[in-house]
């Protein structure tokens, strides 16, 4: 992660003040013992898989970064603000961000994991097993294998086969198969408003 402007310390005591769990704290000050720089720390939250922690502190960190461009992405994401990303995402890991995820291409999310942003738009979305999204959701379409989406969704095409989602929909064509539902309302838009 290369993208900030300034940048943010975090320390144990900022930790503490902030409601932090001890046993992140007591994780954190044996790889920081001095503190860190907070995308070091998300980093090192990424490469050791201390999800909790590293969802927690992106909730926390203060809105000072630029937003954070990548080509390609496999594993854990943690950052504090928008993230665009110009290829495909396959994940099996946690993404957590403060702000949009915008995939240019395919987002792939599978097993038990799951992506956190306020806004996430791709040109195509597979969710499978029991993996799920919170925030809005567009894209062109959307197949799903299980899995759910908690929010809004904007898509033209949506094949829910045995997953929720958890908000409205506006979409042109919805198919729900083996139990797939919408809690929301289902709303369709003419095919010709989107050429």
């Amino acid at each position: 992660m290369e993208a900030k402007k300034e940048e943010f310390i975090v320390t144990a005591k900022w930790l503490e003040k902030n409601g932090a769990y001890e046993d992140d704290i007591q994780d954190f000050e044996q790889h920081f013992p001095n503190g860190g720089e907070a995308l070091e720390v998300l980093k090192r939250c990424e490469e050791l898989g201390y999800r909790d922690f590293g969802e927690w502190l992106v909730d926390h960190l203060p809105p000072i970064y630029t937003p954070l461009v990548l080509n390609t992405f496999v594993g854990n994401l943690f950052y504090p603000n928008d993230v665009h990303i110009k290829g495909d995402v396959f994940t099996q890991e946690v993404i957590r961000i403060k702000g949009s995820l915008k995939v240019d291409g395919k987002l792939t999310i599978n097993k038990l994991q799951r992506v956190f942003a306020t806004f996430v738009n791709a040109d195509e979305i597979d969710i499978g097993g029991y993996a799920w999204i919170r925030g809005t959701v567009i894209a062109k379409v959307i197949n799903f294998k299980g899995g759910s989406i908690t929010g809004d969704v904007d898509a033209d095409e949506i094949i829910n086969d045995g997953g929720a989602i958890w908000g409205n929909v506006n979409t042109i064509k919805i198919k729900n198969i083996n139990g797939g539902e919408v809690a929301g309302k289902i709303t369709y838009k003419r095919s010709d408003e989107h050429k």
